[in-house]
Order: C-alpha cells, then structure tokens, then sequence
C-alpha cells in the first residue's frame, strides 16, 4: 500500500507541480458524485498542441446545479466555441474550468467551494457530444499545464510498473 500511496504522490508532484499543494480543499462540482462516477479520464496531450481530452466529464442531465468545486474567484464567464464556459481561480495559481455552465456570476466574484455557480446547459446545435448523453467537463490547469482534478480530489488509480 505504501508504494501505491507514493506512486499517486509522485504523479501528483510530476504533474501539478510546486505552484499547487495537493492539500488544497477541491471537490466535485456535482453533489452526490464521486470519483468513481466519472465518464471519461483525463487523457494528457503528447505535446501542448496535441490532442486529449485535458479533464474529466461527469455524469449530469441538462438544469443540474453545478457546485464550485473550490474556493476562490470567478475569472471567466462566456461562451467558448459552442459551450458555455466558468472559469474559478484558486489557491497559489490554480484554475477550474467547467463546460457547457451557464451562469449569472462575472468575473472578479468570489465563491466557496460548494457554492451554486450555475446549471448544466445544452451546447450549441454544431456541437458533438462525446459522452453517451449529456455530461460536465471539469478540467484544471495551473502554470505546468493541465492535470487531473483527481490530483487534488482523490480517485487517480495507482501507479503500476511494466515489467
């Protein structure tokens, strides 16, 4: 167990860096979920520009209330390609991100974790959903790039060597 425990320490310190501690209160931004419900992983992209999916989606239907999933500031709200988008700063230099949102907050307000922040809203018609219906991405980045919200939460599986 011990090794297990170290392994997620070592991804956690690889992938999210010094500029977030891994004890930093985050959660999921549905109520009743847990790490186990989620659709589809985080999935890192081989280089910046490459394809992946830089997050995790959860199960939810159109009108579900979306909770933050930390305490901090709202630092965008709009819409990106064909979703609607929430941005959440918080602790040293950490961002949550959460798609398709619709929200009445602006930018600049501060919430707490487990705050309403908005609703699960359907995408623009042009837009493909890669989940079996529909589902909320969350995804976190700080200034090494994107990682697992599971970093923080809890949920990543362990680390296992090839032989």
């Amino acid at each position: 167990m011990k090794i297990q425990i170290s392994a997620v320490l070592a991804f956690t310190m690889l992938f999210i860096g010094p500029g977030t501690k891994a004890d930093e209160a985050i959660d999921l931004p549905i109520e009743g979920l847990v790490s186990s419900d989620v659709i589809n992983q985080y999935l890192g992209p081989e280089t910046p520009y490459s394809a992946g999916h830089r997050g995790i989606d959860l199960p939810a239907e159109l009108g579900t209330p979306i909770v933050s999933p930390a305490t901090g500031t709202v630092s965008f709200v709009g819409k990106v390609g064909y979703r609607n988008l929430i941005s959440i700063e918080f602790g040293a230099s950490s961002t949550a991100s959460l798609e398709p949102v619709c929200s009445e907050l602006t930018e600049g307000m501060t919430v707490a974790i487990g705050e309403p922040i908005g609703l699960l809203c359907d995408a623009a018609p042009e837009y493909e959903w890669h989940c079996p219906s529909y589902c909320l991405h969350f995804g976190t980045r700080n200034e090494q790039g994107y990682f697992s919200p599971l970093a923080l939460i809890g949920g990543l599986a362990p680390s296992r060597l090839v032989p």
